[in-house]
């Protein structure tokens, strides 16, 4: 019987086949010919193997194989059965399709730097225009570069977004261009000056027939959060959300309706949490623990987090920007406002010290003032948390009060109606753009971007 297995590494292993037949299981302690081309497989795709391929499954190659699974979503003991060496053998040999590969994407062919680490004749340069064109194809594909964008210099910003890709297509993720992670850059990048098309994954945000969200509304000392909180209201009802539960003033209020995408048989409901709110600050933890969307608008105090009372009061901070052990020690840059970050001296990060859902997908909004300042947090310290399964919504810039209700609104809206985060980040950015203009501003860029939805699959619909 010929062999399942097809990569030049794997095959004509007799010990492989059985295991690819699910006849065999290779685990710490085998000694084997078998182990050693599943070593060398391993070695081949970039994976640290202490000793190298010498045949022996220990502690090392037993750590390589658990990182290699992780990768591909294989839980439980670090083994080489039946499905992870499906998975082995399919990375090999896509490994192996690079040799013949030449790049296609108009984006790429008439670059011959390009085209030489597409050979492994040199590796990406730290800057120039070959760097530019690999950051405009992440950004096209939802692979975020919040600070500095396509600006041609290769630094910690495009090695994230590599690595995120990397993660996406099952590719070892160091963050560096390989040749492989080239190739399917080249292959998946839509065409110059066009953008891939995402979706929140609204089959895992929709939960026993419930789309819940969360709408926090920040304090602000001038009231304007009281005013923007009343055109909240008014747009939810005007969309059709009736009030129900408890309606005094020091309650969560929870509107619902029927959600409007096509064939999805669910409703849709919402919470407000604003200053009125008996204990807020938990409130809004709440949603973001236990509902599919979460939306802040108003103050980002300076990079610190979101804010339910006076800002000289650290009472109902949701801390973020400040007072975490990565802090401490220089590995996240603090609130960057030496006044905030006095008053919440002391104060414990709300990150850390909240348990999150794993298995739970979820779609957060941070709708204040630059929020991504908060993005290195939201992404290295919600423990089970990654792009996979937490998408992220930022501000690039300042943002007015006077737009505090319409962008929950816009978000609200494209959530009931199944739209794509390209609509809603459009949606947001055009009214931002609106406003500054009509204060006299022109800013350039996007005033809101997308993070984490390049591993999205697109067009979802029930």
């Amino acid at each position: 019987m010929p062999s399942a297995l097809r990569s030049q590494l794997l095959r004509g292993v007799d010990e492989l086949d059985r295991v690819a037949d699910g006849a065999l299981t290779l685990a710490r302690g085998a000694r084997s010919a078998g182990v050693r081309a599943v070593q060398r497989g391993l070695l081949h795709l970039g994976y640290a193997l202490r000793g190298g391929a010498d045949g022996i499954f220990g502690k090392a190659t037993e750590a390589a194989l658990g990182e290699f699974r992780d990768l591909h979503r294989r839980l439980g003991a670090a083994i080489v059965d039946a499905p992870t060496l499906a998975l082995l053998d399919a990375s090999l040999l896509r490994d192996e399709a690079v040799d013949a590969y030449t790049l296609q994407s108009a984006r790429f062919a008439d670059d011959g730097v390009l085209a030489r680490v597409l050979d492994g004749r040199t590796i990406l340069p730290r800057r120039g225009e070959s760097v530019a064109r690999i950051q405009a194809a992440l950004h096209d594909l939802h692979f975020s570069l919040p600070r500095w964008g396509a600006d041609g210099a290769l630094g910690n910003e495009t090695r994230t977004a590599l690595a995120y890709f990397q993660r996406w297509q099952g590719i070892r993720p160091g963050g560096e261009l390989s040749p492989l992670t080239l190739m399917a850059l080249d292959q998946l990048a839509p065409a110059p000056g066009s953008r891939a098309i995402r979706d929140p994954d609204y089959g895992a945000l929709i939960r026993d027939g419930v789309l819940s969200v969360t709408v926090g509304m920040g304090y602000d000392e001038a009231g304007n959060d009281l005013r923007e909180l009343g055109e909240l209201r008014q747009g939810l009802l005007a969309e059709g959300f009736i009030q129900t539960g408890s309606t005094a003033s020091d309650s969560v209020h929870i509107f619902t309706r029927v959600l409007a995408i096509r064939g999805a048989n669910a409703t849709m409901r919402v919470r407000l949490v604003s200053r009125h709110t008996a204990s807020p600050e938990e409130r809004f933890a709440d949603g973001l623990i236990g509902d599919a969307v979460t939306i802040y608008s108003g103050h980002a105090r300076y990079g610190t987090g979101p804010d339910f009372d006076d800002k000289e009061s650290s009472a109902e901070n949701f801390v973020i920007g400040v007072g975490a052990p990565q802090h401490l020690r220089g590995e996240l840059e603090p609130g960057y406002n030496p006044h905030m970050n006095q008053i919440l001296a002391g104060v414990p990060n709300d990150l850390i010290t909240r348990r999150f859902d794993p298995e739970r997908y979820q779609l957060w909004a941070f709708l204040g003032c630059t929020t991504r300042h908060y993005l290195d947090e939201l992404r290295a310290l919600v423990e089970g948390k990654d792009t996979q399964n937490l998408d992220l919504l930022i501000s690039t810039r300042p943002i007015y009060w006077s737009d505090s209700a319409f962008y929950p609104l816009a978000i609200v809206r494209a959530l009931l109606r199944g739209e794509s985060v390209d609509a809603i980040t459009r949606a947001l950015c055009e009214q931002a753009v609106a406003t500054e203009r009509r204060r006299g501003e022109e800013i350039a860029g996007d005033a809101f971007i997308d993070d984490g939805f390049g591993d999205n699959a697109p067009g979802w619909r029930p």
